[in-house]
Parts: C-alpha cells; structure tokens; sequence
C-alpha cells in the first residue's frame, strides 16, 4: 500500500511539471550614487549594443530535449544604458540625445543556461556576464571590460526568480563599479 501510494505521488509530481513563462523579468538594483562626483554643466551622452549572436538571456538545455530559450522583457542594453544613466546621472551628470562625451555599454555574453549534471541528478546553473563600457570624450577613449560567472547546483529544477537573481547580482556589481571606478570619472571629466 505504501510502495503504490509513493508512485501514485511521484506520478503525480512528475506530470506537474510547470509551464515556463517567455519572458523573464531583469531588474538589477543601484545604490543610491554621492552627488557632486561631476563639475556641474557637464553632459554626456550614453548609448548601448547587444553584440551577442544570439539575444535570449536564459537557456534550458537538457540532452535529449529541445532547448528553451527565454528573452528579457525590455531589450537588456536599453535597460543597462537606463541604469547606467540614473547613476550618472545622481553623481551630477546631464543627460543629453548628443554630446561630446559619449558612454556606450555593450553587452558582449549575458546568459544563464541551466543544464543536468553528468549524473543527471543536479541541476546546474551557470550564469556568465561580459559587458564592456567605452568612454569616448572628444576623441580621448577609455575601454574597460567587466566579466562575471556564477553557478551554482540544486536538486530540483530552478525557479526563474532564481536565474533572473543571478544576473540581477552580476548586472548591479558591474554598474556600481562602473559608477564608482576612477579611471572612468577621469575619462568623462576629460582628464585621461
């Protein structure tokens, strides 16, 4: 009775497999930015680039299964170059459509893709982050590069809240160094 209760459950488990959605949601959050990092009247221009060949942002991808691919909600550069811009613009920073300084964050690698362990009995999710910001100031160029990995391993198969955290905690990281590195706030107040 008990070993046919147990297989009445775990049929019952398994046929709740849930839908996924198509979209997921990215949503990395700033710290609040000092004022007064930039002299005032300065304005800059920040732009964005997906060079990615390929634009979803999450992968499920398990042998012998088709591959699920999920997209972000809001093209994930127009979001990047909004976050990029709410910090400029808290440090003093003017937006503008053109200026003579210009920040293009482009996005090179954003992927989360969840695969099965050799044993089959994992879940593994492996989230990797490579963006590079370009500052452009009157013909002086600065190029920076910033990349991020993280994986991690669960026992069943992860909920998109916890895929969409990981790239979340890279995207945040990479912004707030961006806003915080030295060598970029040189580069926009013209002094490389």
């Amino acid at each position: 009775m008990k070993r046919l209760l147990l297989m009445i459950i775990a049929v019952m488990l398994s046929g709740c497999a849930a839908t996924l959605p198509d979209k997921i949601n990215l949503n990395p959050i700033l710290e609040n930015q000092p004022a007064g990092v930039y002299p005032p009247a300065l304005d800059i221009f920040v732009d964005s680039k997906d060079d990615r060949f390929e634009k979803h942002v999450v992968t499920y991808s398990f042998k012998n299964e088709p591959s699920i691919m999920l997209f972000n909600q809001v093209a994930p550069q127009i979001m990047l170059a909004e976050r990029l811009t709410d910090g400029l613009s808290q440090q003093g920073l003017t937006r503008v459509g053109r200026s003579t300084i210009t920040v293009t964050i482009a996005i090179e690698e954003m992927m989360v893709t969840v695969t099965k362990t050799k044993s089959g009995l994992l879940y593994n999710s492996a989230a990797r982050s490579r963006l590079r910001l370009t500052v452009n100031n009157n013909g002086s160029i600065l190029t920076k590069d910033y990349n991020r990995e993280a994986s991690k391993e669960t026992a069943t198969k992860p909920d998109i809240p916890d895929l969409e955290a990981m790239l979340n905690v890279q995207l945040s990281d990479v912004i707030e160094k961006i806003l915080g590195d030295g060598q970029v706030r040189e580069a926009i107040r013209g002094k490389m």
